[in-house]
């Protein structure tokens, strides 16, 4: 009767775990198939440019290398925009330009989405952009410092010249 117990219990387990099994089991997506599969998680850019950065600069008495890729695009209004990924700022000896450390800073900047922009000044002003520590350790106002530096260069510069 014991054995029969067990057969019973053992045979309900793997009834279970096939019925599972096949519940969770993945369709199989093929060329044929009409089964479309769309990700959230994808979101489309604004037609623009992408600038890449490539240049020196000093703040305060620190001299740094600066490379990065920022995107530049303008709204329904005509008014333009940028966003960056990732600038990172590498510390180079002022006079020679060789590179001075082992731990660049890097940081990723967009536009706030609560303001909006009107001017040229609007759009060199570091307060009305979002940035965010990607590596590196530096005190919040020295990354404002860095996110400006970058806003001028760009802003002045490249676009409004």
């Amino acid at each position: 009767m014991k054995k029969f117990r067990y057969i019973i219990a053992a045979v309900f387990v793997v009834a279970i775990g096939a019925g599972i099994f096949w519940a969770c089991q993945k369709e199989e997506t093929t060329e044929k198939s009409n089964v479309i599969s769309n990700s959230n998680k994808i979101q489309k850019l604004p037609t623009g440019k992408t600038y890449e950065f490539d240049f020196y600069t000093q703040i305060g008495f620190t001299c740094y290398h600066v490379t990065g890729i920022l995107f530049e695009w303008k709204d329904i209004n005509q008014l333009t925009h940028s966003i960056s990924d990732g600038l990172t700022y590498t510390e180079v000896d002022c006079n020679s330009l060789f590179v001075t450390t082992n731990s660049p800073i890097e940081f990723a900047y967009a536009p706030d989405p609560d303001f909006v922009f009107l001017c040229e000044d609007d759009y060199k002003d570091a307060n009305n952009y979002i940035f965010e520590v990607i590596s590196g350790e530096v005190s919040p106002e020295m990354y404002y410092l860095f996110l400006q530096k970058v806003l001028d260069y760009y802003y002045t510069v490249l676009i409004f010249n």
